[in-house]
C-alpha cells in the first residue's frame, strides 16, 4: 500500500480538488496482475505503454520479480496529444479507431485533414513511412502556401492508404468530393456502403414507397419539408431541392425503378430507400 501511495500520479491526484476514487487506485493492482498473468501463461517479458502508463508498468515488474524472481521489462513512449495538450483516446473521448466500422476511412481522412499546422509536421514524422527528406519538402511546400494545406492532405492520404488501402483513400476522396465540393459525379459513384458511411451520424427514415408515391408525399411522410402552404413545397421539389438515393428528382413522380427492386429469381419486390 505505501508503494502504491508514493507513485507521483497517485500523490498528484489525492492532492487534487476531485481526489481519486477507489476503483481508479486499484487500477494498477488489476494491471498488475494482468502482467503477471500473461508473463505466467504466455511468457510475456516486456509490456508496452504510454509515459502516463509508468506507475502501472512499475507495479507489474515489481510484483512479477517479487512473487517469481523472474525479469521482466516495461517500455514507455510519448503520448500522442492534442495542439491543447490532451491526451487522444478513448478517456478523451477523441479517439480514432483503426476498425471500419469505428471510424471510417472518410473519416479518418478529414480527423488529419484538420488538424492544425502546428501538428502536422510531428503526425507525418509519426504515422507514415515518408523518409525525413520527403517530411521537410512537404513542410516547405506548407510553409509556401498554407491555405492549400498541402501537408494536411498529404498526411491524411498516407495515414488513409495505410489503414484501409487504395481502395479506402478512395473512398474517402469520394465523400470529400461530394460533401464538401458539391460533386455529382462523386456523388454518382459512391456506393451504398459510402453513403451509409458518410451519413452515419445524420438523421434519416427508410420507407416501403407504394407504387404511384410522389416526391412531395415522401417528403412529408419523413418531414423533410416543412408543413404549410402546398405550393411552397412543390415549388421546392420542382426546383429540384430532393435526392432520392443518389438521384435528384426532377419531376413529382417517384421513378418506378427506386420503388422496385428485382431479385435473383427475377420476381419484383418493393424496397425500402433511404430519402
Amino acid at each position: 500500500m505505501g508503494t502504491l501511495l508514493s507513485r507521483h500520479s497517485v500523490q498528484t491526484r489525492l492532492k487534487s480538488a476531485e481526489g481519486m476514487s477507489l476503483t481508479e487506485f486499484s487500477y494498477q493492482l488489476f494491471q498488475a496482475y494482468d502482467f503477471y498473468h500473461l508473463n505466467q501463461c504466455h511468457d510475456c517479458r516486456i509490456q508496452l505503454g504510454g509515459t502516463d502508463q509508468l506507475g502501472n508498468l512499475m507495479s507489474g515488474h515489481d510484483y512479477i520479480h517479487k512473487v517469481t524472481g523472474r525479469e521482466v521489462y516495461g517500455l514507455t513512449v510519448p503520448l500522442v496529444t492534442s495542439s491543447t495538450g490532451d491526451k487522444l483516446g478513448k478517456t478523451g473521448g477523441n479517439a480514432v479507431w483503426l476498425s471500419r466500422d469505428r471510424t471510417s476511412p472518410f473519416e479518418l481522412y478529414q480527423y488529419f485533414l484538420r488538424q492544425p499546422d502546428s501538428a502536422v509536421e510531428k503526425y507525418l514524422k509519426l504515422f507514415t513511412f515518408l523518409s525525413l527528406a520527403e517530411v521537410e519538402q512537404v513542410i516547405d511546400l506548407q510553409r509556401q502556401d498554407p491555405g492549400k494545406r498541402p501537408a494536411q492532405k498529404r498526411l491524411a492520404a498516407e495515414v488513409t492508404k495505410l489503414v484501409h488501402g487504395k481502395e479506402g483513400l478512395e473512398s474517402a476522396k469520394r465523400c470529400t468530393s461530394a460533401l464538401f465540393h458539391s460533386s455529382l459525379q462523386a456523388l454518382q459513384q459512391m456506393s451504398d456502403s459510402e453513403l451509409q458511411e458518410l451519413f452515419r451520424e445524420a438523421p434519416f427514415c427508410e420507407l416501403l414507397l407504394e407504387p404511384g408515391t410522389t416526391v412531395l408525399e415522401a417528403c412529408r411522410r419523413v418531414e423533410a419539408v416543412p408543413h404549410g402552404a402546398r405550393g411552397k413545397c412543390q415549388m421546392f421539389v420542382f426546383q429540384m431541392g430532393v435526392h432520392l438515393w443518389k438521384d435528384r428528382m426532377a419531376g413529382c413522380w417517384i421513378p418506378q425503378s427506386l420503388q422496385l427492386a428485382e431479385t435473383s429469381s427475377g420476381r419484383a419486390k418493393k424496397s425500402q430507400r433511404r430519402i
